[in-house]
């Protein structure tokens, strides 16, 4: 083999990976990111919950959901003390979050809004209301990951 046959094997295999879907090797990852991550997931089970009953997969049990609702605000203010710069990584987390802090902030504050009403609406026991928040706490969330957070 010569050299320019050395060099090109390897991109060639490049290419192909990338035209067969092979994904960007994962983000670096720090321990602030990596505490962000877990609070993250963390919230996910009474919000998956909460889904299910919302979407009817599951039947509408007012206390659960109440349950969960209230367990969700807790949780939901968690992650949010994570969203420093890591300089070992910062994970998912996009640069414009410490260059927009005010935009950032204020995203944040919409969700946090979202979220409570959404735990006001679960204690009323109200399903038709309790949709409606329902949903915009995922239009909450979408908006966050649309402008912060990696694809």
């Amino acid at each position: 083999m010569n050299s320019k046959t050395t060099l090109l094997l390897p991109l060639a295999a490049l290419l192909i990976l990338a035209g067969c879907g092979a994904s960007e090797p994962d983000v670096a990852k720090g321990p602030i990111s990596e505490d962000r991550t877990t609070a993250f997931k963390s919230m996910m089970p009474n919000f998956s919950s909460m889904r299910k009953m919302v979407q009817g997969d599951e039947p509408y049990d007012i206390e659960k959901f109440k349950t969960a609702a209230a367990a969700f605000a807790e949780e939901s203010q968690k992650p949010f003390q994570y969203f420093q710069h890591d300089e070992l990584g910062d994970g998912d987390a996009l640069p414009v979050i410490w260059e927009k802090p005010d935009e950032f902030k204020a995203t944040e504050e919409k969700f946090h809004a979202a979220v409570a009403e959404l735990n006001n609406k679960a204690q009323s026991g109200n399903l038709e209301e309790i949709k409606v928040a329902y949903n915009n706490v995922e239009v909450n969330c979408k908006a966050c990951h649309d402008t912060f957070r990696r694809p």
